[in-house]
C-alpha cells in the first residue's frame, strides 16, 4: 500500500485509503496512469502531430505500385474476403517488442495486430459498404469470369484513379472499385508504421481470432478510457452541447498492464503522439452502435459481438475513465435494446472527472473537458488540446482522438489526487461514483403521460388567459403588454399612482430611487386597492401552469412518455436537478383557477389543474412514492442536538410533527392548533433551515418585518441549541472558508470573508442552508442507490426508479410485487440513520411514507408493510467499517460497486 500512496502521491497523508480507493490507484498505476511524483510540475503535454505526408503502397495485380497520399487511401478501412492487408512486423501499429513479458499468454495478447484498422468516418463506411456489395456481386460470378477480366480491371482502376479531377476523386475511386476491382493484395511500407499506428480497430471487420484476443485483451486490461463519437465527427471531449448529434459508436483506449516490477511510465518519444506516462502500443478500439438500416446475417454478427465487448467493459475488473460517464452507460443500454439488462450496469464503476471536478468545487457545475484541462493541468494542456481542433482529414482526426483520451487519463489522475488531498475520495468513491449507472438507467426509462387530457387542459387555460387580459386592458382603461413588467409599472404607478396609497417601506423598490417593482408581494400588498393587481396575478399563475406543466411538458412527449435528463453536477448542495422536462418543479398540490366561461356550464365555476394527474403508469403497473418525512427537520435537531427537537423524534412516532412542534413552540394543546398556526411553524423553520431571514420570512407569512422578526426569535429562543448550531457552523466557515455536509460534501464560500456586508451575510445564510439541505441530498442519494442495488440482485423484483423530486423517490413497480418492494423500500431508507461506510449515525430515526396508485397524482398511503428488513447492497468499500456494516446488515454477503478486483 505504501508504494502505491507514494507514487500516486499520497505519502503525506495519515489516514489510509480504503482498499477499493487502493485497488483503484493499483490499476491505474499499473497501467501507466499514473504518472512520476512530479508530473505535475512539468510543462510537457501530448502533441498532435501535424498531418502526415507518409504514403503507402498498394500492390495491384498487375504488380505495378501505386503511391498514395494517406488521406486518399481508403482501401485500408474495410476488409472482406477478397481483400487482405499485410503488415510488415516493423509497421505493425499494435505489435510492441520493446517490453519482454514472461506471460506468453498475455504477450500474444498485446501483440494482437488487427487488420481491420480503421478510422470511422462517413466516407469509410461508405466505402466499406462498396467493398460489401462488390464481395456479394463477385460471389454471383463464376470463376472463369473473374480470372479473365483480371488485367481488364486492373488498367480500368488505375485509369480511372488518374483520370478523374481531384474534386471527384473520391467518387470516382468508389465508382472503380464497385465495378471493376477484384483481388487486390495491400502492403504497408514499414515508413507507414506511425500512420497505421493512428488507426482504430473497428470490431466490425475482426475475424474470429482476433475478437477472441479482443475479449481477453479487455480481461486483462489495466484501465480503459472512452468516449462517444458522434456522427459529425466529434466525441464527447470536443463536442459542443447545443450541437451534438445522434451517438455513431464508442471509442474505447485499452490501456495494458505491464507488470509489477515495471520501471517509470515510459517517456514519450520525441515527437511522438505518446502521452506522459502511457506505454506505447495501446490499443485504440471503435464499436459502432448505429443502428443500421439494412439487418442482415453480418449486422447480428457485429451486434452480437459488440454487445459482448460493451458488456465486458461495463463488469470489466479494472477502472473505466470516461467523460460524462452517464451519456457512456445509457448509450450502451440503448444499444442492447432489452428493458430487462438494465440490471448488468448495476456494479460499473465509471471514473468521471466532471463529477469529481465538481466535487472539488462545486460552482463548476459544466466545464467543458477543454476547460477542466485548463484548470488542473495548466494552459500548455489546454494549448495543446485547443490546437488539434480543425482537422478535417481522418488521420488527423483519430490523432486528436487518441491524444485527447491519453490527455483524459492524466486528467482523471491529477483529479484523483486532488480529492485525497480534500478529503472528499470517500464520499467520491461511496456515493457519486455508483450514482452515475443509476441516473443513466432513469434516463433510459420513459414515464407514460396522458397526452389527450394535456392537451385538453392547455386549450381550457388558454382560454383563460385571453379572457383575463381583456380584464386587465379593461380595467386598467388602456391596452398594453401584459407580460411586459415596464408597461405593467407604467399603468400601476405612472397612470393609476397606487403606490401613493401604501406605505413606501411596504413596498419594495427597483434600485435605490426607483419606482416599486412588479414582484408578486407588491401586487399582494396592492391588490385590495384596484382590480388590476388581483387580475396580473392570477394571469402569472396561469400563465406559469400552462407554460411549465403542460405545453413544457408536452414539447417534452415523445410516443406518449417523457424522459428526463438528470444533471449530478447541476447544484452546489449535491442535490439532483432534472430538465426536458423538469419534473422536479411539478407542483404537488392541485391549483383551482376559475374555469373560462365557456366551460363554466359544464364543470361549475373552478378548474382544478393537477399536473401530476397527468403522469401514468403502464398497465399492470403502480406508482409507489417513498418520501423522507421531515427530512430536513430531523437532520436540524441531529446536527444542533437540541434537546426538544431530539425529544419530538425520539418519543414515540406522532403522526403530525409539525403541529406537535407547534404546541411545543406556542405553548399551547396539541388539539388547539390550527391549520394556520401548523403552516406558520413551517415556513419559520424553512426559513431557519434555509437562512431566508425575517424579510423572506415576512413575505412567505403576509406579515410586517416585526412581526416576522418576533416569530424567528421566539422560535429560537425556544430551541436554543439551533442559534447556537448556526453560529458554530458560520464561524467554522469564517476560518476555513467552507462547510461540509454530515457525508463530508464541501461548499467553499469564498464570499464569507468579503468586506461588502451583504456579500458575507448571504454567505452565512449559505453556509447553515448548505450544511441542512446538502446532508439531506446526501442520504437521499445513498437511499436510491441502496434500492437500486437491491432491485439488481433480486431475481425477481423488476421495479424502476423514474424520479427524484429532493426527499421523494418515484417508483414504478408491477401490482404483483407493491408489497414486497414497498417492504424493502421502506427497510432501505429507514436504515440510513446508520450509514456505516462514513462513520454517520444519527440521534433520530428517519421515517419514510409510502403512497401508491395509478397517476402520480392519485396516490394512496400504504399501511406499515410487516416484514424482515431488506439486505442491500452497501454503497461503498468494505474498506475499514466491513465489521460493523456486517454486522449492521446481517449475514447477506456484502457487494460494492466497484469492480470484482476490488473487493479481493
Amino acid at each position: 500500500m505504501e508504494k502505491y500512496e507514494a507514487f500516486v502521491g499520497f505519502d503525506l497523508y495519515e489516514t489510509p485509503l480504503s482498499s477499493v480507493a487502493q485497488k483503484i490507484m493499483s490499476a491505474m498505476h499499473s497501467g501507466g496512469l499514473v504518472e512520476s511524483e512530479d508530473w505535475r510540475g512539468s510543462e510537457k503535454t501530448t502533441e498532435v502531430v501535424k498531418e502526415s505526408s507518409v504514403k503507402y503502397s498498394v500492390l495491384l495485380e498487375d504488380g505495378k505500385n501505386q503511391s498514395l497520399e494517406r488521406k486518399k487511401l481508403h482501401s485500408c478501412t474495410s476488409h472482406t474476403s477478397r481483400v487482405s492487408i499485410k503488415l510488415s512486423p516493423q509497421s505493425s501499429c499494435n505489435r510492441r517488442t520493446d517490453q519482454p513479458s514472461t506471460d506468453e499468454n498475455r504477450k500474444n495478447i498485446r501483440s494482437l495486430a488487427p487488420s481491420r484498422c480503421l478510422i470511422p468516418h462517413r466516407d469509410r463506411d461508405q466505402e466499406a459498404q462498396v467493398l460489401q456489395k462488390m464481395e456479394r456481386k463477385r460471389k454471383h460470378l463464376p470463376k472463369e469470369n473473374v480470372n479473365s477480366e483480371k488485367n481488364e480491371e486492373s488498367m480500368n482502376l488505375k485509369r480511372k484513379h488518374t483520370t478523374r479531377s481531384s474534386s471527384l476523386e473520391k467518387t470516382s475511386k468508389l465508382t472503380a472499385l464497385e465495378e471493376n476491382a477484384d483481388e487486390a493484395e495491400l502492403c504497408l511500407n514499414p515508413e507507414g508504421s506511425e500512420a497505421s499506428r493512428d488507426c482504430f480497430c473497428d470490431v466490425r471487420y475482426s475475424d474470429a481470432l482476433e475478437k477472441s484476443q479482443l475479449i481477453q485483451m479487455l480481461q486483462q486490461a489495466a484501465a480503459l478510457v472512452v468516449t462517444l463519437l458522434y456522427e459529425d465527427g466529434s466525441t464527447q471531449l470536443r463536442a459542443d452541447p447545443a450541437l451534438v448529434s445522434s451517438v455513431k459508436g464508442i471509442v474505447m483506449l485499452i490501456q495494458h498492464r505491464t507488470g509489477e516490477d515495471r520501471g517509470p511510465p515510459t517517456a514519450p518519444a520525441p515527437g511522438g503522439l505518446q502521452g506522459e506516462g502511457f506505454p506505447p502500443g495501446d490499443e485504440c478500439v471503435y464499436v459502432h452502435t448505429a443502428q443500421s438500416s439494412v439487418w442482415g446475417q453480418e449486422q447480428g454478427a457485429h451486434h452480437r459481438f459488440a454487445r459482448n465487448v460493451l458488456l465486458q467493459t461495463l463488469t470489466c475488473e479494472c477502472p473505466v475513465i470516461c467523460f460524462n460517464a452517464k451519456d457512456f452507460v445509457r448509450t450502451v443500454l440503448q444499444f442492447f435494446g432489452d428493458d430487462s439488462t438494465w440490471k448488468c450496469v448495476a456494479d460499473f464503476a465509471g471514473l468521471d472527472p466532471r463529477v469529481a471536478a465538481w466535487l472539488i468545487d462545486p460552482r463548476d457545475a459544466a466545464l467543458s473537458f477543454e476547460d477542466l484541462v485548463a484548470k488542473h493541468l495548466g494552459s500548455l494542456a489546454a494549448g495543446s488540446v485547443r490546437s488539434a481542433r480543425g482537422h478535417s482529414a481522418a488521420p488527423a482526426v483519430n490523432q486528436t482522438v487518441r491524444a485527447d483520451l491519453r490527455m483524459l487519463g492524466r486528467l482523471t489522475m491529477d483529479l484523483c489526487s486532488q480529492l485525497k488531498v480534500c478529503g472528499l475520495w470517500q464520499l467520491f468513491c461511496t456515493l457519486e461514483l455508483p450514482l452515475i449507472p443509476v441516473l443513466a438507467v432513469m434516463e433510459s426509462h420513459s414515464i407514460r403521460v396522458n397526452r389527450e387530457e394535456m392537451e385538453r387542459t392547455s386549450a381550457l387555460l388558454g382560454s383563460r388567459l385571453k379572457e383575463l387580459e381583456q380584464e386587465a386592458h379593461f380595467v386598467a382603461g388602456e391596452q398594453f403588454l401584459i407580460t411586459s413588467n415596464n408597461q405593467l409599472r407604467e399603468i400601476l404607478f405612472g397612470k393609476l399612482r397606487l403606490h401613493l396609497l401604501r406605505p413606501r417601506e411596504a413596498l419594495p423598490s427597483v434600485g435605490l430611487q426607483g419606482p416599486p417593482s412588479t414582484s408578486e408581494a407588491v401586487l399582494n400588498a396592492l391588490q385590495d386597492l384596484h382590480p388590476l393587481p388581483k387580475i396580473i396575478l392570477e394571469y402569472r399563475q396561469i400563465h406559469k401552469i400552462k407554460s411549465t406543466f403542460v405545453d413544457g411538458l408536452l414539447a417534452c412527449v415523445k410516443k406518449g412518455s417523457v424522459s428526463s435528463v438528470w444533471n449530478q453536477t447541476g447544484t452546489v448542495t449535491g442535490r439532483l436537478s432534472a430538465k426536458r422536462p423538469n419534473i422536479q418543479g411539478i407542483s404537488k398540490h392541485p391549483v383551482q383557477i376559475a374555469a373560462p366561461r365557456s366551460a363554466r356550464g359544464k364543470g361549475g365555476e373552478l378548474l382544478t389543474v393537477s399536473p401530476r394527474t397527468l403522469f401514468v403508469s403502464p398497465e399492470g403497473h403502480s406508482f409507489l412514492a417513498a418520501d423522507f418525512s421531515q427530512i430536513e427537520l430531523r437532520i436540524l435537531a441531529h446536527l444542533s442536538a437540541d434537546p426538544e427537537l431530539l425529544k419530538l423524534f425520539q418519543e414515540a412516532e406522532r403522526d403530525d410533527v409539525f403541529s406537535t412542534l407547534t404546541s411545543q413552540w406556542k405553548g399551547t394543546a396539541p388539539e388547539h392548533v390550527t391549520h394556520a398556526d401548523r403552516e406558520q411553524t413551517k415556513k419559520v423553520v424553512c426559513s431557519v433551515v434555509y437562512g431566508a431571514g425575517k424579510e423572506r420570512l415576512a413575505a412567505c407569512l403576509g406579515v410586517t418585518l416585526q412581526e416576522a422578526a418576533r416569530f424567528l426569535d421566539s422560535f429560537l429562543q425556544k430551541y436554543k441549541k439551533i442559534k447556537d448550531f448556526t453560529q458554530a457552523t458560520i464561524a467554522q466557515c469564517h476560518r476555513t472558508g467552507y462547510v461540509e455536509s454530515i457525508m463530508g460534501r464541501r461548499r467553499p464560500l469564498p464570499a464569507i470573508r468579503a468586506q461588502d456586508q451583504k456579500l458575507r451575510a448571504q454567505a452565512e445564510r449559505q453556509a447553515v442552508n448548505f450544511v441542512v439541505q446538502g446532508s439531506a441530498a446526501d442520504l437521499c442519494k445513498t437511499a436510491m442507490i441502496r434500492v437500486f442495488t437491491a432491485v439488481a440482485a433480486s431475481p425477481t423484483l423488476t421495479a424502476r426508479l423514474v424520479a427524484q423530486i429532493h426527499d421523494e423517490l418515484l417508483f414504478e413497480v408491477e401490482d404483483s410485487q407493491v408489497p414486497e418492494f414497498a417492504a424493502l423500500v421502506r427497510g432501505a431508507m429507514e436504515a440510513l440513520q446508520q450509514v456505516p461506510v462514513v462513520e454517520l449515525q444519527l440521534q433520530v430515526p428517519l421515517k419514510v411514507s409510502l403512497s401508491a396508485g395509478r397517476s402520480w397524482g392519485h396516490l394512496a398511503p400504504l399501511q406499515e408493510a410487516p416484514g424482515p428488513p431488506p439486505h442491500p447492497r452497501p454503497t461503498g468499500s468494505p474498506g475499514n467499517h466491513s465489521a460493523t456494516a456486517a454486522g449492521a446488515r446481517g449475514a447477506h454477503p456484502q457487494r460494492v460497486h466497484f469492480s470484482p478486483s476490488f473487493c479481493l
